[in-house]
């Protein structure tokens, strides 16, 4: 009679042995905790130029009269001429906006009514919008102001590029001060990014309430002055030697 050594036998996870067959020691490699890196606060800035691409024009039409219904008239009249002049010219957008209609009602002297609303053309340049502003001046309109700002198209770009300008700041200020210390960058344990807010419309002229431009004036001037678009980022970076 034959008698064989009884060998116990083990099953090993097809995955595990697979992770020790590829890589040993890596089943069994310890994440060092965070506690043990030297830990880095910094911020970066990121900002770039460019030249504004859109033009606004902000009027008001107004009108006074000696009742609600000639007030409004007048009004009326005004802005429906001025939308349908801007339809002439390619490329700017009108937008009629607030209505208001108001009694005044003097001590000494009869009541009377005014009627005003308030709207805006818009056009990527000046060609166009500037030659159409003096028009309407002219027509009895009231040139709020006139501003140069970025398009919604125009900033987002602009914003994400002063992002990518930040996030680099970080980089360069990790790598730098990290070998200043005698260590290295093992990664960012933490980053955020914030815009600095998109430039504020550059406001070029503003008209006194009831001015127009005499028969022959020419019409307003404009330059359209580079705007600047800021981010901010804040990290923190864990060092090791």
């Amino acid at each position: 009679m034959r008698f064989s050594p009884h060998i116990p036998s083990f099953r090993v996870p097809a995955f595990a042995l697979a992770v020790a067959l590829i890589a040993p020691g890596l089943a069994f490699a310890e994440t060092k905790p965070e506690e043990t890196y030297t830990r880095l606060d910094i911020s970066g800035s990121g900002s770039v130029q460019a030249a504004p691409d859109q033009l606004t024009a902000h009027f008001r039409a107004e009108g006074r009269a000696k009742t609600a219904a000639a007030a409004q008239q007048a009004v009326n009249t005004l802005v429906h001429k001025a939308v349908e002049q801007s339809g002439k010219t390619s490329g700017i957008k009108a937008a009629v906006l607030q209505y208001s209609v108001s009694e005044e009602r003097p001590d000494k002297a009869p009541a009377s009514w005014t009627a005003s609303q308030s709207l805006t053309f818009t056009a990527p340049d000046g060609s166009g919008l500037l030659p159409l502003t003096g028009d309407l001046q002219g027509e009895g309109l009231i040139l709020e102001d006139l501003s140069w700002s970025l398009s919604p198209e125009n900033q987002k770009t602009l914003k994400l590029d002063a992002e990518k300008k930040a996030v680099e700041d970080l980089k360069k200020q990790a790598d730098t001060l990290a070998a200043s210390l005698g260590l290295h960058v093992v990664r960012f344990a933490k980053v955020s990014i914030s815009d600095g807010g998109y430039p504020r419309p550059v406001m070029l002229m503003a008209m006194p309430a009831r001015a127009g431009l005499a028969d022959g004036a020419p019409p307003p001037s404009s330059t359209a002055e580079v705007q600047t678009v800021h981010a901010s980022a804040n990290a923190t970076v864990l060092l090791a030697p």
